[in-house]
């Protein structure tokens, strides 16, 4: 079944949903604003706080101003609607069920009171004069259009050009027209203005600022003749004067508190985030509306201010440290002077259940609810994880098929955004484009996203702008185009192949746990997000990744990753075992290019010289830089050595392949690659050839199966880099870079080789027959049988293909093997027993001791007991009567 036979869901998500826009108009869409807001226990005290702000106001006749504190989604600008609403006595939001109480409370001292509420949208605005006082100015204009205009506008200017224009005009046309409409009363609470203008008043009431007159005087003067200056943010006087005017305008029209609703004022000051001058300028007038020089405010003026995130954590980053602190001292100031009213993000799940997640009927709820049951019996590790430390299970039933996790992740994204990239509209955006795809019972990954986030809106600052193109970069350059490859598919086919297509379904889950990596980049504070491990990743995109055995995803992750990282730096894997860290480093720098220069120094020699590093490297081998290595071993107690040799099989001489009747055996390890058209059965066919015509020779020869097209490539970055990052030759790679591009560089690319190192690593266990090849480890057309990798030259050893963990114990083994053939009778001392001559005599005469008794026992005193051990029974000695004892045949000491 799928999800859109059980949700109400719209046939398209359109730009402006979700957001409401207080400046446009609350009052005329009230029915539809109360209809869609959902009120739960949390707002019901948010609501009782913001009435007691006013009322504190109003007592005290002073200013107070308050943070509306809450993420992308959580429905501040909604919350000042309501507000807004109930302070208008409108009677659908003041019948809102879950309000009933706090309007009960708080209906005593608003009866009878009346508010002038004015409200704002900051972003785009120049200043906080011209959006603060011009916005007030527009308002009033709105609803009061016959009131004189409050003087708000700079006179200085405005008198200049007054005085020129009646100079033009003559007295009796300019004051003609200064003072249309005087006398006839305006209907607002100005009463019956009969005083008119003349040369004289105006001379008086211009040359006397900060009276009523000289401001009632620019007042006309602006709504006669100069009506262009409401638009004019230069016109403007200084915020702390203008509240005053605004207050006693207010106070004039009849109103007993002027409410400022400011929403957008914080998200419009972090957008200019890396100018500090102008926060250090527009950031100062912010605790004017709580603290003023000019106190003559007989409304009090009650703001307030929406605020996503403190403006520290979202300039910190992008000033200098002396102006980072002396910022910071600004920003003390006003918390000191601002109540915060915080809407906290576990109003989310009730919010999404009632705007999003609307069930078409009981049915279609009950239906769900069945699944969920279902859904809460996950492993209880990825339950965890899905929770997040806050969610609780009804969270993440109200949230279906979302997760707790997914909406932790998507409101910190969207905080980084343009405010159209709401949580609820994301969330609802998801559902409608997966409509026709997602099934019961599935949930939404965390991978999904990164689409809905990365593309179409624009991050705030200029900083998290270059973090989004990175990771969009990132994506389509390097990350997209190796998944393509891996799951042969082209970028045409990804993106017009049908939904169930079976070659996309891997393609894409793979790119789901990829777009979650570049998620945490670009979020790495989110619970969800930090510290990401496989286990992790997994678990944020259940579902995704199938293991027929369960708890076996992690693993499979992990080595997805391993092989991701091999093939783009910028993916990095911590030394940590078992469930290491993952992380992404978002940079620009095109390592690739580097890479490309490095061409010419991938040859076969090359690739011959690393893999033989390499493989010596994981076999203990010690590489004397000879062609053939003597290689000490300690068998079943006793030291011994034989010869090792890395060399093409194919090309082997004779000579080189002879060993007969040596004590010491040779080891010929072959190249797990050879020139184009020769393969592993060639050199097969030359181990056949030579075993044909000559004895039998000690001599082991391990033939690995060739490496794969993956492989290939893997051997062929591996040499570029070893050749960049070995001595001082990093330098003449990167001349076209900057120092600081040229750190990122160097990071990505030694991360890129340890990755790359230890994927070949895998291939060589893979190409040796030592653990099951991964797609792309091997070339399957020429793959060999165990029996044909490893060979002996004498038919009468049998070489088993050893069972190992890795290959030092794979060596170590086979090596074993032929001692076992060569001296079949050798005891089996333990590791590190003394077979000194002294210590063997000792040992002789305590046991001929023992055979000169009568029952043929004596008692061994403590130091020489743990020889006896050692020694006595590894030989396997029995003392029977006369006989004598012997030492094993073939074996000498």
């Amino acid at each position: 079944m799928l999800l859109r036979d059980l949700l109400d869901l719209p046939d398209q998500v359109r730009k402006g949903d979700f957001v409401l826009n207080l400046a446009a108009g609350v009052t005329a869409h009230a029915t539809e604003t109360v209809r869609d807001y959902v009120v739960t226990p949390q707002l019901v005290k948010c609501f009782d706080e913001a009435l007691g702000l006013i009322k504190s106001a109003l007592e005290s006749n002073k200013s107070k101003a308050a943070y509306l504190h809450g993420s992308f989604g959580s429905g501040k600008s909604h919350f000042m609607a309501i507000l807004l609403l109930m302070l208008e006595r409108n009677i659908e939001a003041r019948s809102i069920p879950e309000l009933s109480g706090v309007v009960a409370r708080h209906n005593t001292w608003t009866e009878g009171r009346k508010f002038l509420l004015v409200p704002y949208h900051m972003l785009g605005a120049k200043d906080m004069e011209s959006a603060i006082l011009g916005g007030y100015v527009t308002h009033v204009r709105k609803h009061h259009p016959t009131a004189p205009t409050p003087a708000v506008y700079r006179s200085e200017a405005l008198l200049t050009d007054a005085r020129r224009l009646r100079g033009q005009f003559g007295d009796v046309m300019f004051f003609d027209k200064l003072n249309e409409g005087a006398g006839s009363g305006s209907g607002d609470g100005w009463g019956n203005i009969s005083e008119k203008w003349d040369a004289q008043s105006f001379e008086a009431a211009a040359a006397t600022p900060d009276t009523t007159q000289h401001r009632r005087l620019v007042g006309d003067l602006v709504d006669r003749f100069f009506t262009n200056v409401r638009e004019n943010a230069e016109g403007f006087i200084d915020l702390d004067k203008g509240l005053s005017v605004i207050s006693q305008h207010a106070k004039a029209l009849g109103y007993h508190g002027l409410i400022l609703f400011l929403d957008e004022l914080i998200l419009w000051l972090a957008s200019h985030a890396a100018d500090i001058d102008f926060l250090n300028r527009e950031g100062t007038k912010l605790p004017k509306l709580v603290e003023a020089q000019h106190a003559d405010r007989p409304a009090p003026i009650i703001s307030f201010v929406a605020r996503q995130r403190d403006l520290r954590e979202l300039v910190g980053d992008h000033i200098a440290g002396s102006l980072q602190l002396g910022f910071s001292d600004i920003l003390r100031y006003w918390e000191g002077r601002f109540t915060t009213i915080k809407l906290e993000d576990r109003n989310l799940p009730a919010i999404a259940a009632k705007r999003v997640l609307k069930a078409k009927d009981d049915a279609a709820r009950a239906t769900m609810d069945a699944e969920f049951t279902k859904t809460e019996k996950i492993r209880a590790a990825v339950m965890k994880i899905l929770l997040t430390q806050s969610g609780k299970r009804d969270d993440f039933r109200k949230l279906y098929p979302f997760t707790p996790a997914l909406v932790e992740t998507l409101v910190a994204l969207s905080s980084l955004l343009q405010r159209e990239r709401t949580a609820l509209k994301i969330m609802l955006q998801l559902l409608v484009e997966q409509k026709d795809r997602l099934k019961l019972g599935e949930l939404v990954p965390v991978g999904d996203l990164f689409d809905a986030i990365a593309e179409g809106d624009e991050a705030f600052n200029d900083v998290m702008k270059a973090h989004f193109e990175n990771a969009r970069k990132l994506w389509s350059q390097r990350l997209r185009p190796l998944l393509e490859r891996e799951h042969n598919l082209t970028h045409e086919e990804v993106e017009t192949l049908p939904y169930d297509d079976q070659r996309l379904t891997p393609f894409r889950n793979d790119a789901r746990l990829v777009k979650t990596l570049l998620l945490a980049a670009l979020a790495p504070e989110v619970e969800s997000l930090k510290l990401m491990t496989a286990s992790r990743l997994s678990a944020l995109n259940h579902g995704t990744i199938k293991s027929p055995i369960d708890g076996q995803e992690t693993s499979i992750v992990l080595n997805k990753v391993r092989k991701w990282a091999g093939q783009v730096g910028q993916l990095r894997i911590s030394d940590d075992i078992g469930d290491p860290t993952i992380q992404v480093q978002l940079s620009d720098v095109d390592t690739e290019a580097i890479l490309e220069k490095a061409a010419a120094v991938d040859n076969h020699g090359e690739r011959a010289r690393k893999i033989k590093e390499l493989l010596f490297a994981q076999m203990k081998i010690a590489d004397q830089g000879e062609l053939w290595v003597t290689q000490p071993f300690t068998w079943r107690g006793t030291k011994r050595m034989c010869e090792v040799l890395f060399t093409n099989v194919r090309e082997t001489m004779d000579e080189t392949l002879r060993n007969e009747g040596a004590e010491a055996w040779k080891v010929i390890v072959d190249y797990p690659f050879d020139t184009p058209g020769n393969t592993p059965a060639h050199d097969v066919a030359r181990l056949r050839k030579f075993r044909d015509a000559n004895p039998a020779q000690r001599t082991i020869v391990w033939v690995p199966s060739f490496f794969g097209l993956q492989a290939q490539r893997d051997l062929s970055a591996y040499v570029r880099l070893e050749h960049i990052l070995t001595g001082d030759r990093f330098g003449q790679f990167v001349t076209h870079l900057s120092a600081q591009d040229q750190a990122a560089a160097k990071t990505q690319l030694e991360n890129q080789r340890r990755q790359l190192q230890a994927r070949l690593i895998l291939h060589l266990e893979a190409a040796y027959g030592i653990h099951p090849a991964e797609p792309g480890s091997l070339d399957t057309a020429h793959e060999l049988d165990n029996a044909d990798q490893f060979q002996s030259l004498d038919p009468t050893l049998d070489l088993r293909p050893p069972v190992s963990a890795n290959l030092r114990e794979a060596f170590v083994k086979l090596i074993e093997q032929a001692m076992t053939l060569q001296f079949p009778a050798h005891p089996d001392f333990e590791e590190g027993t003394n077979l000194g001559n002294a210590t063997l005599k000792r040992v002789l005469a305590e046991i001929e001791n023992a055979a000169r008794m009568e029952d043929g026992r004596i008692g061994i005193e403590q130091p020489m007991r743990g020889p006896m051990k050692q020694i006595a029974e590894a030989l396997k000695i029995g003392l029977m009567g006369g006989t004598h004892f012997q030492l094993g045949q073939h074996w000498k000491t």
